[in-house]
């Protein structure tokens, strides 16, 4: 009866998290440690609370809690390692995710975390390498094949990126994530109308999201082939490395400081033009949301 009543107690946590009744779900996770000290669960499960508040310091010391009481504890370490990648501390989230796989070297979810981070860095054949490992566990998971996608466009690799994209497809996806990072590997291959057509079904599973907001009105303004010429330039840097890219642009000023110059003034008056157009199109009005 106990144990039926502490299950009973923990899936209400989990419940109240899901509808996003925050507040509730401390108050209920509190009385849980209260009750079940001993317990590595509720400690864990109010970390992952307070990372959905956003309030990273309070889900890693929860997280902390839940590992002193089980070092093993799988969301103890999910918590911690998301929070750090969350935060944006990609150093930290590195140093935590080989720790977990050392626990759990079977856990997509820490190579597809690895792989995001690699990207970020510009390192796209170790964020491949990430993601084929995330997709070994996981091969059916659209998220990952997404994202797969994307890096094989980036590493100019247009035919598999456009076979990994039908594959995410197939499995009928209904994440907005996995819409927004199609667009972005359309986007790599050239194949804007199609970004456009992805980035829409973002928006509308999650009209609120901002960042889904913003990558639409972008793909928008890539529409005019004005502003795509302009952009080539910058497309070409992207997919090096961060330090050749610096090089290449130092060079290139040097040399050529007047073209340079004369060509990042036709760059913004194309990109704020065709920005004028899209917001009026779009929100009836030169500048606004």
């Amino acid at each position: 009866m106990n144990e039926e009543m502490q299950y009973s107690q923990y899936d209400r946590i989990v419940q109240l998290l899901e509808w996003n009744r925050y507040k509730e779900a401390v108050q209920e996770a509190e009385k849980y440690i209260q009750l079940y000290p001993a317990d590595a669960d509720g400690y864990a499960l109010l970390g992952k609370i307070y990372l959905e508040m956003d309030d990273y310091n309070k889900a890693l010391y929860w997280s902390e809690e839940a590992l002193k009481n089980d070092p093993h504890h799988s969301l103890g370490w999910e918590v911690r390692v998301s929070t750090f990648y969350t935060k944006e501390d990609y150093k930290a989230a590195m140093k935590m995710i080989k720790e977990a796989l050392v626990l759990f070297p079977e856990e997509s979810f820490y190579y597809f975390l690895q792989g995001n981070i690699y990207n970020k860095a510009g390192d796209f054949e170790k964020a491949k390498d990430s993601f084929e490992h995330a997709l070994h566990f996981q091969p059916e998971n659209a998220l990952y094949l997404a994202n797969y996608s994307y890096v094989q466009s980036l590493l100019g690799n247009k035919q598999l990126a456009a076979e990994t994209e039908r594959e995410a497809l197939n499995l009928n996806p209904e994440n907005e994530l996995v819409f927004m990072y199609l667009a972005w590997s359309a986007d790599g291959r050239g194949d804007y109308e199609k970004a456009q057509q992805y980035l829409e079904s973002a928006v509308r599973i999650d009209p609120q999201n901002a960042q889904i907001r913003e990558e639409y009105l972008n793909v928008l303004q890539k529409q005019y082939k004005l502003y795509r010429f302009f952009l080539w330039p910058a497309r070409i840097l992207s997919n090096m490395k961060p330090w050749v890219a610096i090089l290449t642009w130092f060079i290139a000023w040097i040399l050529f400081k007047p073209l340079v110059i004369l060509f990042i003034f036709l760059y913004v008056g194309a990109h704020w033009a065709t920005k004028i157009i899209v917001n009026v199109k779009v929100f009836g009005r030169v500048f606004g949301r």
